[in-house]
């Protein structure tokens, strides 16, 4: 996003929260999002000072949340020591040696001092046991350990050995995907994807609907040529969550999102909205959307024409028409939504916002952008 621009509560609510509630730096949070670091320092700071009334949506915790998430932090903590006291009993009472074997197997499933205070070890003594010579062969051997599980860890498990191959010979390693399979198992990792199913398009409606000019061609030379949209759901304790979402169709970009508990028109002119404020539209834009109401609806279809873009509307039951943003929804559903239990549809949203902005289109490498995530494809070729 370009200097000087005016953003709206909506991206100053997501930025924030993605500090305040999700932890993320403001470096990276300003990053991932293309806004300058100090405006983001200011939002946060204007929030802490005001609260609320910094601005509406912005995610705060109340004191009794702030005690529900430090409650939450220690059960975490006794999940863990109950894991590693299940795990590790066959180790209990043995040898130190014995015990440091276990740790050094399992450093990178539980917190090594977690592992030493409750199995009664030093941690001094684990790393001098760890720092004992090895061949270079079992050096190397667990050093592509080591980059397989941070690589496994950053994506939140949801890569597999072709995307993690990718990523190694892309630092310059050279080694096969058959190996990369192997430790993995050895490891006992793997990638993490998940069927449920909810109708989100409502084409039975008397508002006009339009031709498909897209006809399932998603070529495009460069950004801004295709923009294609859709609404997904996201099931949680308190009910449904809806997801719009816009994606650029060239760096397979997720350029616009909006959330709520209703599936209405508000929900899309909300996402298109966010996406004029990632992406300004050019001339000759098209618009690629299924033919539910929501889209088809004359608000909406008045804030396409305000600003020059045209609509291609999806066949009637004709899902491959709108492949991509389709395909994403799997995804999203895939490597997140299907290994969440939501309690609240606010938690959901701060998930799924950290989903998008600091994974999918920050890091998220894809085979058809030539295993670049969607920023970086932009960068090197829009």
């Amino acid at each position: 996003m370009a200097r000087g621009r005016n953003y709206d509560k909506q991206i100053k609510a997501e930025a924030v929260s993605l500090v305040v509630d999700n932890g993320k730096t403001i470096a990276s949070v300003a990053r991932e999002l293309e806004i300058p670091k100090s405006t983001v320092g200011k939002w946060v700071e204007n929030y802490k000072d005001n609260g609320t009334d910094a601005f509406i949506g912005s995610g705060n915790l109340s004191p009794e949340n702030q005690r529900e998430r430090d409650l939450q932090k220690q059960l975490r903590d006794l999940e863990e020591e109950n894991k590693i006291l299940k795990k590790a009993n066959a180790h209990l009472y043995q040898r130190p040696e014995v015990i440091y074997g276990f740790i050094a197997d399992h450093r990178h499933e539980f917190r090594v001092s977690k592992m030493c205070s409750t199995l009664g070890v030093s941690k001094g003594g684990f790393y001098e046991w760890m720092g004992r010579t090895e061949s270079p062969q079992k050096q190397r051997k667990e050093e592509m350990k080591d980059k397989i599980r941070q690589i496994h860890k950053q994506s939140k498990a949801r890569y597999g050995s072709p995307k993690i191959t990718a990523i190694l010979r892309q630092d310059g390693i050279r080694i096969s995907e058959r190996t990369v399979t192997r430790y993995m198992k050895e490891m006992g990792i793997r990638s993490n994807t998940a069927k449920k199913y909810k109708a989100t398009t409502n084409s039975k409606h008397n508002l006009p609907v339009y031709p498909n000019l897209l006809d399932q061609d998603f070529k495009v030379s460069g950004r801004g040529e295709v923009w294609v949209s859709d609404i997904t759901y996201i099931p949680t304790k308190e009910g449904w969550l809806y997801l719009a979402t816009v994606m650029d169709l060239f760096s397979r970009r997720i350029i616009g999102w909006a959330m709520s508990g209703k599936m209405t028109k508000d929900l899309v002119i909300r996402a298109l909205k966010r996406a004029f404020q990632t992406q300004a539209p050019t001339k000759g834009l098209i618009h690629h959307s299924d033919r539910g109401s929501q889209y088809a609806a004359l608000d909406y279809q008045a804030l396409l024409r305000a600003n020059g873009i045209t609509t291609s509307m999806s066949r009637k039951g004709n899902c491959y028409d709108n492949a991509y943003i389709e395909s994403f929804h799997s995804i999203i559903k895939k490597e997140l939504i299907h290994h969440e239990n939501y309690a609240t549809r606010a938690v959901a949203s701060r998930s799924i916002l950290e989903y998008i902005v600091s994974f999918y289109n920050y890091e998220r490498i894809h085979s058809y952008i030539d295993y670049l995530s969607p920023i970086e494809f932009e960068k090197r070729y829009a």
